[in-house]
Parts: structure tokens; C-alpha cells; sequence
């Protein structure tokens, strides 16, 4: 491969890390901190979910619609009127509705989650390996933190996204791509785009290390070229034709654009937590993208695309929505790392992580998380144990992922009279739920003859209208 005898890429490590290496293979690094780091998230994920303290959205919604896939019934939620391929273009969520016929639990997203997030280490490692010939120590310092980043720890705390699992595909593409594997890089990307059609930007960034670092530039030009044309034919064919005149939920998020002045569009730019955020990134990293402020400048569309909305995590990049900046920042670091010096000390290679795990660890929602809610899944399960495996049900947001394995699940505030209804009057009411709304229906139930079949003290499960004590 001509690229990897180019005297920029070719390096020779230092003696200290040829040693080290040979006691303890690198990847051991990456391969041992993805897996505590993605036990640390499934334990969180199921404590949280122990207390009923995962979300309606995003949990209960993705739930729905992967049970609903894998029964037969499209990808179709109670949540949005019209098909979730319309909201987001997401078709790698039938293999966890496949793999839901097995074990139909809203857990199994959670774990999917915390499994491809710890399986970023690695996959980061394999990518900076390829990107670094010779130098695997370094390359392992650099990529076993990635789990550990503020920003995937948010991912890891936002219940399910699609775009968790595609990190760890955009990255193995890119490995796959400069060692020279086309099929697999293809694979791969193919794989990642299906996650979701914001996922293009990241291959494109993938395209675009291929066609200037990569073994063969046309590859890395025609990558570039399908996850050009994959975002936009989703974003403006594909899905409006399967919303078919729906609005979509996410409307509202830029539609202040449309009258905005210069002013309020600059002020939205300069928002502190948003470039705090992004700070974070590049300080994790030893502030090595600086380098490469070409490669890191990648990282500012997504970046810019967060700042300008008006759905309030998107701008602090809390969430999922700091997922988007890991590829190119990574990149960008990587390649900076280019330039450090041959015989660095296996001392000054390790200080390379500190900056991560500094950052993580004081920041990061999952390490500092403190969880003192009593357990109360196993009691809400008790007292739902009347209620039939494929009715409609309308429910407290607190409740409704472990009640979303079903046909129909809406909002308590949107309940109907054919719908059962589960009320949380101990849960946590978060800023979606209409609370008027939600009010109104709770002081109608007993006036529909409902039957109130369960009421535990905190949870009440009521029958459609017209039922019976």
C-alpha cells in the first residue's frame, strides 16, 4: 500500500514502547476498558430502569416500534401517526426486532446500547492502529477512553438511539477501508447508514480519510459520493414520501430559523454549554485535533446543527446529540498524533489519557450519577398483571417502557376510551407530558366506567370505559 511508505506515515516506536508492547499486547487497553465501560453502562441502564426513571421518549417509543417490526406490523408506534422510517430513517432497528422475538423487553435495547458503546474502544482502536503503523501503544491510549468521553457517557444515559450502535460501525469501516478490506468497509458503512440518515455525515468523514489517507482514492470518493446521496435521498425523498403529509416531531427544532434575524442565529451560535461540549471533546484528546484544524473543522456542521436548535438538550450536546462530533474529532486526533515524536516516552504516551478520564470522570452523567429511588418495576408489574398482552394502553411516562411491548401505547394525556390506562402517581412528569392534559384525563376515568382493577397505593391500572369493578 503506497500510502503506508510515505515517510509521514511510516514511524518506528520508541524502544520503551517496543517493550512494553511485548509484555502486554495493546489492544488488550481498548478491549478491557469497552468491556468495564460497557458493564457500567448496563448496570446503569438496569438500576434506572429497576426505578422506572428511563423515558417515554426515547425507550418506550423505540420499544414499540421494534415490537411492532417484529410482529409483522411495520415500524409503527403510537407515538407518531405515520411510519418511524418517515421520522427517522432508521432500518438496522429489524435486527433488534429480531432478536426481540426472543426476549420482547425494552431491556434488550438498553444492553444493545451499553454493548456497542463499550465496543467503540476497540472498534477506535483497530481505526487509530491503521491511522498509526507502528505505533499500537499509542494508538491504544488514544481509543481505550472513547467510551469513557462525556459524550458517549451521555449517549449511554439517553436510553436507546440508533446512533449509538453506528459508532462502533463508522469506525470499523474506516479500519476496514485503510487495511485495504472493500468488502468489509462497504459492509460496514452500509450497516452504519441504515442506523440513521444523520449517520451519513459520519461515513462521508470515513469517505474522506479514505480518499486522502486511504489505500485506493476512488474508494474513498465513492464512499463519499453513496453517504452524499444516501442523507440526501432519505432526508428529502425517502422519508417524506413514507410521512406522507405528517409533520414530523423534529419540525419544530429549526423552524425559528425561517424568521430569525442575524442576531438571534448568532446568539444561538455562542451558546457556552454547546461549545463547552465540544471543548471537552478536543481537551479529552490531549487537545491533539488542534493540529489538525483542517480534520476538526469537520467536526463544526454537526456541531453548528446542535447550537441551532431550539430542542433544549440539542444545543448543550447533551444526550445522543454529541455522537455526530466523535468521528471527525477522533480523526482529526489521530492524525495530529502523526506528529509526535518517534521516541516518546511510554511515560508521555500513557499521560495521553489523563485528559479523558479527567474529563469523563468529573463530567460524565454516568460515573456521577447517583440513583436513591426505591425499586418499583417488579411492583408495577404486579399490579399491570391483568392487563392483556395486545391491548391498548395508555400510560405515565415513567411506565411506559415496560408497558410498550405491544400494538398500541399512547400518553396517558392521549388516552382513549377503548384503551386501558396505567397511572404512576409517584412518577416523574418530565416537560413533553402535558400536565393539563394529563388531569383532565385522570379526573375523568372514574365518570367513563372504568373498572379500577389494581391500585396499589401508587399505581393504578384502569379497564377501557364501560368496564366493570
Amino acid at each position: 500500500m503506497p500510502w503506508l511508505r510515505h515517510p509521514v506515515d511510516v514511524l518506528t516506536p520508541a524502544a520503551g514502547e517496543r517493550a512494553v508492547t511485548r509484555t502486554l499486547p495493546p489492544a488488550a487497553l481498548p478491549v478491557a476498558v469497552g468491556g468495564l465501560a460497557a458493564g457500567l453502562f448496563a448496570w446503569s441502564l438496569l438500576r434506572r430502569s429497576d426505578v422506572l426513571l428511563l423515558h417515554a421518549y426515547d425507550s418506550a417509543f423505540f420499544q414499540q416500534v421494534v415490537w411492532n417490526a417484529g410482529h409483522g406490523r411495520g415500524f409503527s408506534s403510537g407515538f407518531f401517526p405515520a411510519s418511524l422510517l418517515g421520522l427517522h430513517f432508521e432500518p438496522l432497528l429489524a435486527v433488534p426486532a429480531l432478536l426481540e422475538l426472543a426476549w420482547p423487553d425494552v431491556t434488550l435495547l438498553g444492553l444493545l446500547q451499553a454493548v456497542a458503546l463499550g465496543a467503540a474502544a476497540p472498534a477506535a482502536y483497530l481505526l487509530l492502529d491503521a491511522l498509526l503503523p507502528g505505533r499500537r501503544l499509542l494508538a491504544a491510549v488514544l481509543a481505550a477512553p472513547v467510551p469513557l468521553w462525556a459524550e458517549v457517557q451521555q449517549a449511554a444515559r439517553a436510553d436507546f438511539h440508533t446512533e449509538s450502535l453506528a459508532l462502533p460501525l463508522v469506525l470499523l469501516a474506516g479500519w476496514a477501508g485503510l487495511r485495504g478490506r472493500t468488502l468489509a468497509c462497504w459492509a460496514l458503512a452500509l450497516a452504519a447508514l441504515a442506523a440513521k440518515e444523520d449517520q451519513a455525515y459520519a461515513v462521508a468523514v470515513v469517505g474522506a480519510l479514505l480518499l486522502l489517507h486511504g489505500p485506493s482514492r476512488r474508494h474513498g470518493a465513492a464512499l463519499v459520493g453513496v453517504a452524499v446521496a444516501w442523507g440526501a435521498a432519505a432526508e428529502w425523498v425517502v422519508m417524506p414520501a413514507l410521512r406522507g403529509g405528517v409533520t414530523s416531531q423534529t419540525d419544530s427544532y429549526y423552524r425559528w430559523l425561517h424568521t430569525a434575524g442575524p442576531a438571534q442565529v448568532a446568539g444561538a451560535l455562542a451558546v457556552p454549554a454547546g461549545w463547552l461540549a465540544f471543548g471537552g471533546l478536543v481537551a479529552g484528546l490531549a487537545a491533539l485535533p488542534l493540529l489538525r484544524p483542517a480534520w476538526l473543522a469537520l467536526a463544526l456542521p454537526p456541531l453548528v446543527a446542535d447550537l441551532l436548535s431550539a430542542h433544549h438538550p440539542q444545543p448543550e450536546l447533551r444526550y445522543q446529540y454529541g455522537l455526530p462530533l466523535v468521528v471527525p474529532v477522533l480523526v482529526a486526533a489521530a492524525l495530529s498524533a502523526r506528529r509526535l515524536p518517534a521516541d516518546l516516552p511510554v511515560t508521555a504516551v500513557g499521560l495521553l489519557a489523563l485528559p479523558a478520564l479527567a474529563v469523563g470522570l468529573a463530567t460524565g452523567p454516568i460515573v456521577t450519577e447517583r440513583l436513591d429511588a426505591a425499586p418499583a418495576l417488579a411492583r408495577l408489574r404486579a399490579c399491570t398483571a391483568a392487563l392483556p398482552p395486545l391491548a391498548a394502553v395508555a400510560a405515565d411516562d415513567a411506565i411506559a417502557p415496560a408497558l410498550a411491548s405491544r400494538p398500541v401505547l399512547r400518553m396517558l394525556a392521549d388516552a382513549r376510551a377503548g384503551d386501558y390506562v396505567v397511572v404512576d402517581r409517584a412518577g416523574r412528569q418530565p416537560d413533553y407530558v402535558p400536565q393539563p392534559e394529563r388531569d383532565r384525563v385522570l379526573a375523568a376515568l372514574p365518570a367513563q366506567h372504568r373498572g379500577l382493577l389494581c391500585d396499589d397505593g401508587r399505581f393504578q391500572l384502569w379497564s377501557p370505559a364501560g368496564g366493570t369493578n
